[in-house]
């Protein structure tokens, strides 16, 4: 499995990174400009937006209006998740990503169940119409399937969870579309469905017993595409 191909965003990314761990850029400096960073590094300026909106996810960062983009109070534990290769990892990571986010999944489901408000609900309707809206668009279906699990994630109340989950997203976006762009939206729209009908149901054991029949599903899929490439090469 080969997920390499550096992007100029992942570029734009490790540039900062690399300014902050070697203290050029210390806690509450400004960083450069985007037109700077732009200039400088060579590349678009939708490329620098997409590294510094990662890292302002990922708390390394912080955007204020009218001035500019300061590096935040960054912890040990925060700079050690940022810096976690964006562009390539191993075959064998991505299936023990993929083991993770599958007990991680099943026990947001549950937490998410036992806790959500009816508007929560009705967010995540709105947001499967999306996914079934953009099947032509990976790239918006991914972004509706994504902001799914985070809908969940944000309803369990649980800091921790709500935390790893805005990691996952940014950390692994490459893997994500990874998926969707060799399984496309097929098993996304039909595993999504059941699990919004459970949870509207509010059963938590049906629930959780699906996504994890998604994510294995996902995880098999995957396997055998690699399995096919391994056959073709």
């Amino acid at each position: 499995m080969q997920i390499t191909n550096q992007k100029p965003a992942d570029l734009v990314y490790e540039f900062i990174l690399d300014k902050i761990q070697s203290g050029q850029w210390p806690p509450n400096s400004r960083i450069w400009t985007e037109n700077k960073l732009t200039d400088e590094l060579k590349v678009s300026r939708v490329a620098v937006r997409d590294a510094i909106q990662k890292l302002s996810a990922m708390s390394v960062l912080r955007k204020v209006q009218g001035s500019g983009t300061y590096v935040e109070g960054v912890d040990i534990h925060t700079l050690t998740w940022a810096l976690l290769p964006v562009a390539s990892i191993s075959e064998e990571d991505f299936f023990n990503i993929m083991e993770f986010r599958l007990n991680f999944e099943v026990g947001n489901i549950t937490m998410f169940i036992n806790r959500c408000t009816d508007a929560e609900i009705e967010l995540l309707e709105e947001n499967y119409r999306h996914m079934v809206e953009h099947q032509d668009s990976l790239e918006m279906f991914y972004q509706a399937d994504s902001e799914f699990h985070h809908i969940i994630a944000k309803g369990t109340r649980n800091f921790f969870v709500i935390r790893i989950s805005e990691l996952w997203t940014n950390l692994f976006i490459e893997q994500h579309k990874r998926i969707r762009y060799t399984l496309g939206p097929k098993i996304g729209v039909e595993d999504h469905a059941l699990l919004l009908r459970y949870i509207k149901e509010r059963d938590a054991e049906l629930a959780a017993l699906h996504m994890r029949r998604h994510i294995k599903r996902i995880m098999d899929g995957m396997k055998q595409h690699l399995n096919r490439e391994r056959e073709n090469a």
